[in-house]
């Protein structure tokens, strides 16, 4: 069978499979009812809510995502044939070489999302616990709470400073405490690191406790949490330096024991030229 008619054949397959979960799919909604204010995005497939956290973390929108999938399902098949023709395999060789590459062109806008997503909450994580660490400062020298928020969120200049102020600033405009601002962040880009800090604050406002004094609680104990992740990243890499190093070492050891414990132990050297 020629390749060209395998890529053919698995062409109309896959088109003929993206018309059926079309028709079969869960979309958000049909053409049908939709309204002249409705786009693209509600005849999607519904996006899972972590995928879509992950999306808005990346700054891409799910019409966006949706195209680049299909693109790359689309180069992975044209690519596959191509290499497949190129190094001259068998039927089967040909079908695993497309199909791997056609997965890999698949997957692989998802991968980007994925770690993208991963950078920017580990940044917004980090620049928290900076925010957070410059409200105590500041409720400790006699600031009020939410002024203390709003004005640490302000200090920074990137451009996830400006997140969290655009969010603490809009929950005090709804007239809710500035800090339910943190909450929603958390909850909308899924940084689950900071969950209990959040919590915490909602459990302080539940009881009636001090806001300021949360907010010291909340620092000390992500100051202890940002320490031990220190101490376990230092630990990480230094067994990263000592194990090859300990190897090293004990091969150095070996060869330098070798000749005289064989030569102890009665074993033959090889002659000396």
């Amino acid at each position: 069978m020629s390749p060209l008619v395998l890529v053919a054949g698995l062409a109309h397959f896959l088109g003929a499979l993206l018309i059926t979960f079309g028709i079969v799919g869960p979309p958000r909604r049909r053409i049908a009812n939709l309204t002249p204010g409705e786009t693209l995005r509600d005849l999607l497939p519904t996006i899972k809510e972590g995928e879509e956290q992950n999306l808005r973390l990346a700054g891409i929108t799910p019409e966006t995502y949706s195209v680049q999938r299909f693109a790359g399902l689309v180069l992975g098949l044209g690519a596959g044939a191509v290499i497949s023709q190129v190094m001259g395999r068998g039927l089967v060789g040909t079908i695993l070489v497309i199909a791997l590459v056609t997965a890999v062109g698949w997957f692989l806008p998802m991968l980007g999302v994925r770690d993208t997503a991963k950078k920017a909450r580990l940044e917004i994580d980090q620049i928290i616990r900076v925010w957070i660490a410059l409200v105590a400062q500041q409720v400790t020298a006699g600031v009020d709470p939410a002024v203390a928020m709003l004005t640490a969120a302000r200090m920074g200049e990137r451009s996830n400073w400006a997140l969290l102020h655009r969010f603490l600033l809009a929950a005090q405009q709804s007239r809710r405490p500035a800090w339910e601002g943190l909450v929603d962040l958390v909850e909308r880009y899924g940084i689950h690191s900071l969950s209990p800090v959040v919590s915490a604050l909602g459990l302080a406002a539940e009881r009636g406790t001090k806001l300021a004094d949360a907010v010291l609680v909340a620092a000390d104990t992500l100051w202890r949490e940002s320490t031990s992740r220190e101490r376990e990243k230092a630990g990480r890499r230094a067994q990263i330096i000592v194990l090859p190093a300990t190897g090293v070492a004990l091969a150095l050891a070996g060869i330098l024991i070798y000749p005289p414990f064989t030569s102890l132990t009665g074993g033959a050297l090889p002659p000396t030229p």
